[in-house]
């Protein structure tokens, strides 16, 4: 871990101004770069606007890294004030040419454009890939800030590997050089990739790297949101979810807005199984997402965690139709990106508990060849499969979602399955070790806390589920490959059971019981 700036650092920039040394001035930025910018960026800006123009010009670099630093201390997103500044020079030194690549990108993402600036991080890889090992070391100082920028153009489009190979080349360098603000930046996105794959084992050990940061530092607050979001799903995957609400109630999302898409989707998994809660955060949430700005709103990655806010949400809220319109369009495969993967099991499991457990099946069907790199998609999708098992294979397929669950330390969808799937994956995990979350998934409560339904049959519980949740008569009649008077029956008689007259009241009811 670095020190904080030695003020003789300070005292040496300042004096080197006023003197208008400007190649000392120059050499001071080289060399202190990192401690300069985490502990005193003021100062920096005051001396990059001190230089003189033809200075400047010769080291243009200077002039977006001042931009840069104005506007992370306004807390303004990045935005188009870079264009006048970039040039593209063949002629410039290799750390000019990549700041001026990593500027263009961040002209692109502020005007919305996230596949240009993926392109443009893409070509600053590939220059400086080309740029001989000797020389790279010369301009260490920026590289932390670099690669960071450059794994979070890739994260934004869901290109997760490409995105973890830049935050873990800018945590090296970060370590190299002492940048704890750009450490602790790499640190937690990275750990966030993992936990959203599932992967918690991963995500642990990444957050085991994250540097100590100062009290009262100016970066902390934003600098630290990906990894406690990634803290936060470490609970989750636990079955803490109290603990993961904790964590999530100290993140402000507005002040690191890159990441506002997780942040949402798992407050709204963890949101409980109430209509006031869900239309509290659902309301909350819109207003977020309408006051934010273009280059924030249009995020491909984000917009993909919205759906499923609204699916979760709105399935809570009873609106089921306006649920699987914001999901979007079924089936996913492989080749679909995880976060939509991990919207198609959470649905999946939405048909099951609605007795529907051949559609859930079909869902999860392509997704039972996804890599066990993906254990987000894999764990639950060999739940359902199990679930709905038709060739005896039910208990290999629970002994491999226990294995994969502990092994990745992903538990989280192992308290999705059915009572009879749950108390079974409790003994699979006790006898890995896992004790505290076998426990745990032995208390879970089945959402069936609604007056009178211990009063139904099986039967009728699914009928009345699927009527609250919008199914037709006749469509749950080809549900449950029954006749469309046998579900009259049953719902005449859970009418009576409940005391309801009609479907109006039964939706009523439910909603008041939850």
């Amino acid at each position: 871990m670095s020190t904080p700036i030695d003020s003789a650092v300070l005292r040496s920039l300042q004096d080197a101004r006023e003197a208008e040394e400007w190649d000392a001035v120059l050499v001071l930025l080289r060399d202190e770069w990192s401690a300069l910018v985490q502990d005193a960026p003021q100062a920096v800006i005051d001396v990059i606007h001190a230089l003189p123009p033809d200075v400047l010009a010769q080291n243009s670099r200077l002039r977006l890294a001042e931009q840069y630093l104005r506007r992370t201390l306004d807390g303004q997103p990045e935005g188009r004030a870079y264009t006048d500044i970039i040039s593209d020079d063949p002629a410039a030194a290799p750390l000019d040419r990549l700041a001026a690549l990593t500027g263009r990108i961040a002209v692109a993402r502020g005007a919305g454009r996230h596949r240009d600036a993926v392109r443009a991080t893409e070509s600053a890889v590939s220059m400086l890939r080309s740029i001989p090992v000797e020389v790279i070391p010369t301009f260490a100082n920026a590289l932390p800030e670099f690669h960071y920028h450059w794994g979070v153009a890739f994260l934004l489009v869901s290109r997760f590997d490409d995105a973890l190979e830049q935050f873990a080349q800018s945590h090296d360098w970060s370590v190299s050089v002492g940048n704890r603000m750009v450490d602790s930046r790499s640190v937690g996105a990275a750990s966030l990739i993992h936990a959203l794959h599932g992967r918690g084992r991963d995500a642990a050990e990444w957050l085991g790297r994250m540097p100590e940061i100062p009290e009262g530092a100016w970066w902390a607050d934003d600098a630290v949101t990906p990894a406690r979001l990634a803290e936060a799903i470490l609970h989750t995957e636990r079955l803490e979810p109290d603990a993961a609400r904790v964590v999530l109630s100290g993140v402000d999302i507005r002040l690191a807005p890159d990441y506002w898409g997780p942040y949402f989707a798992l407050r709204a998994f963890l949101t409980p199984d109430d209509p006031g809660d869900a239309q509290a955060l659902l309301s909350e949430f819109d207003a977020f997402v309408g006051g934010l700005a273009p280059e924030y709103a249009n995020v491909p990655l984000n917009a993909e965690y919205s759906s499923i806010v609204r699916y979760l949400l709105l399935q809570i809220l009873h609106q089921p139709q306006r649920a699987s319109r914001a999901l979007g369009d079924l089936p996913v495969d492989t080749a679909s990106s995880v976060v939509r993967q991990t919207g198609a099991t959470l649905h999946a499991f939405r048909l099951f508990a609605l007795d529907r457990g051949a559609e859930a099946r079909a869902v999860v069907a392509p997704l039972l060849q996804a890599s066990s790199a993906h254990p987000r998609v894999l764990v639950p999708s060999l739940l359902i499969a199990a679930d709905t098992d038709v060739v005896d294979q039910r208990d290999e397929l629970l002994r491999r979602a226990a294995a994969l669950a502990s092994w990745n330390r992903c538990h989280a969808a192992l308290a999705l399955g059915s009572a009879k799937t749950r108390q079974r994956l409790a003994e699979l995990v006790d006898e890995r070790g896992d004790h505290d979350i076998a426990d745990r998934l032995r208390a879970v409560v089945d959402n069936a806390a609604i007056a009178g339904t211990d009063a139904l049959t099986r039967r009728e519980n699914a009928v009345v589920r699927a009527a609250v949740a919008g199914r037709s008569n006749v469509e749950i009649a080809a549900d449950h490959h029954v006749s469309v008077n046998t579900v009259k029956t049953h719902l005449r008689t859970a009418y009576r059971k409940l005391g309801v007259s009609n479907r109006a009241q039964l939706q009523q009811l439910f909603q008041l019981g939850r």
